[in-house]
């Protein structure tokens, strides 16, 4: 570990200026903590407003960083192995959107996964490129969005040569990951970047047990939610970018565009001792991680009624490999939904699960996991399995519509006049808005594609079974919203 890495330049800096007891004639409006209302002490604490300073004289600029932004940013790419990285406050999101308008213009393809986060259809819209979508594979058993192979992705080059990029997304949500070596090998002979939605995946550098980073394998950039994993604020993230397929000019002006001019210092310092830690500390940290989550699957396996995701039902390209801090247990034989297990585990039991979905339930163990919540999660489970083990499952499988017609980009129909019509009148008219049922979590329909009969039909069965259903504006998809005729 280089000497450097030791330190936290933002986030000493960031202390100093609260040490230093600096008269504020600047934003933010409580200057420190002056008259914050007794509750806002009470509950948030009078350092954290203390903390909360804003980009004055000697604290950098995060748009365009040139003096303790740019130290830590370097030590970032650093630790990471990157060319250059970049610090993120608005999220993943912004990441992935910047992304997307460095690489398209108006008209231009990209190559994406129909499983992409609704981020990535907005950075769609935003840049006007037109998406080439690929189906990631579905692992039966649970219901979920896997990867996809090197033979579709090959396929779609071949098909779609011109395309500015491929973005795809490892590891999945579930923690799934694919063969994104050969995937980077397949889209550099066409000589065009591999991006990655890297946002669950920023602890895969720092332990060996874990699967291989994006840029280890040979991705051009990869933005990472560090809030998910590792230990930083909600909302902070991470870009990484290496070798020479990308404009670093573009990708900066599109980060001006995206990123708040009032950066929260607050989010930017957590970014800094996130990583400070991870390079510091980060294999004994994952080490007792990974020991956690282990023994969570274990103790899982034993209860009857329960199905826990496994490396050896994967081995498949498109899900060769599995995060082990990722605890995904199927609830059907328990004749529960996901979603009914959640409101269990919380309302009696106090415990928060990450993800429910029809057929599963997901648990994310991190940094700030002990021993005693493994325990009190596997003692819940046994109750719950004992109340319900053996009753009928009512949840089911259902084969997923053929892709939609895409008549008109994104961002076209995004524009378009619209209207709201009936789902049963839907039928032939252009949506204008995404519609997504968990699981597997890929859109039945974007912005742009055509209405077909199929897909009303498959719509109304999920929301008959029970199934999520987000994206639209009518949460209960009575209405559809469609380009105005």
């Amino acid at each position: 570990m280089q000497p450097e890495q030791r330190h936290a330049p933002l986030a000493e800096a960031v202390r100093r200026y609260a040490e230093d007891k600096i008269i504020r004639f600047h934003m933010p409006g409580h200057k420190g903590g002056g008259q914050i209302s007794p509750l806002a002490e009470e509950i948030l604490g009078k350092k954290l407003y203390e903390l909360d300073i804003t980009g004055v004289e000697g604290m950098d600029d995060l748009l365009q960083p040139t003096g303790i932004i740019k130290a830590a940013e370097k030590l970032l790419a650093q630790a990471f192995g990157a060319k250059e990285s970049f610090f993120l406050i608005n999220g993943t999101s912004s990441g992935l959107q910047a992304l997307i308008l460095t690489v398209c213009g108006a008209g231009d393809k990209i190559l994406v996964p129909r499983n992409m986060h609704k981020s990535m259809i907005a950075g769609v819209v935003l840049s006007g490129a037109k998406p080439i979508f690929l189906a990631p594979e579905i692992n039966e058993e649970f219901g979920i969005a896997l990867g996809i192979t090197t033979e579709q992705l090959n396929s779609a080059w071949e098909a779609h040569p011109e395309a500015k990029a491929a973005l795809l997304i490892n590891p999945t949500y579930y923690g799934t990951s694919c063969d994104l070596g050969s995937l980077a090998e397949i889209t550099h002979r066409y000589e065009r970047p591999l991006l990655v939605d890297e946002a669950h995946g920023p602890h895969f550098y720092f332990h060996p047990a874990l699967p291989p980073g994006a840029l280890t394998v040979g991705a051009d950039a990869c933005a990472q939610g560090a809030h998910k994993t590792l230990t930083s604020l909600t909302q902070s993230s991470w870009l990484h970018i290496q070798g020479a397929r990308l404009d670093l000019e573009r990708l900066r002006t599109a980060l001006t565009m995206l990123l708040s001019t009032s950066a929260s210092y607050l989010l930017l310092a957590s970014l800094d001792l996130a990583r400070q830690q991870m390079v510091q500390n980060g294999r004994v940290l994952l080490d007792r991680t990974i020991e956690l989550a282990n023994k969570l699957r274990r103790e899982l396996k034993k209860i009857a009624g329960l199905i826990v995701l496994d490396p050896k039902q994967l081995g498949q390209e498109a899900a060769c490999r599995l995060d082990p801090t990722k605890v995904t247990v199927n609830v059907r034989r328990l004749g529960l939904t996901g979603q009914q297990v959640e409101l269990a585990l919380r309302y009696k039991h106090g415990i928060q699960v990450e993800l429910a979905d029809l057929n599963n339930v997901l648990f994310m163990v991190g940094p700030g996991n002990n021993a005693d919540d493994i325990s009190a999660l596997v003692d819940a489970f046994r109750t719950i399995a004992k109340a319900y083990n053996g009753k009928k499952s009512k949840t089911g499988n259902f084969t997923i519509p053929p892709l939609p017609r895409q008549v008109m980009t994104p961002r076209e129909a995004f524009f378009a006049p619209t209207i709201s019509v009936n789902l049963s009148e839907a039928v032939g008219r252009i949506s204008t808005e995404t519609v997504t049922c968990y699981p597997p979590g890929i859109p039945i329909l974007c912005p742009g594609e055509e209405i077909s009969a199929a897909v009303t039909q498959y719509i109304a069965l999920m929301i008959e079974e029970g199934y999520r259903v987000q994206g639209p504006r009518d949460n209960r998809l009575i209405k559809l919203r469609v380009v105005k005729e």
